[in-house]
């Protein structure tokens, strides 16, 4: 099975860990990693400096449609950030837990 990454963007900590608490829940992503980052963006004509929360979904191919719907249909943003990063390899160890938590 193959891994996939998808990442998104989130006003706060608060939502953040909501969304990564109930798609964990209902087994769509084996882990998400949290930070904090500076965003800079153009939003209807105007230069955005903004405190974000990046989230890094894991999961495989087999959920990763129904993942992106998911986020999609939690996000709190009128046009959220949903994309996804291609992995090539991964380390047994881990591609096996992650298989294992998401199904």
């Amino acid at each position: 099975m193959k891994p996939v990454i998808i990442v998104s963007t989130f006003p706060n900590k608060t939502v953040t860990k909501k969304i990564a608490n109930a798609l964990v829940k209902k087994k769509l992503a084996a882990c998400v990693n949290i930070t904090k980052i500076d965003s800079v963006y153009s939003w209807k004509g105007k230069i955005q400096n903004d405190s974000e929360y990046l989230a890094i979904f894991k999961t495989t191919k087999k959920n990763e449609k129904t993942l992106k719907n998911e986020i999609k249909k939690l996000h709190p943003y009128d046009v959220p950030e949903i994309a996804e990063i291609n992995v090539n390899s991964m380390n047994k160890p881990y591609l096996d837990w992650l298989i294992d938590s998401t199904i």
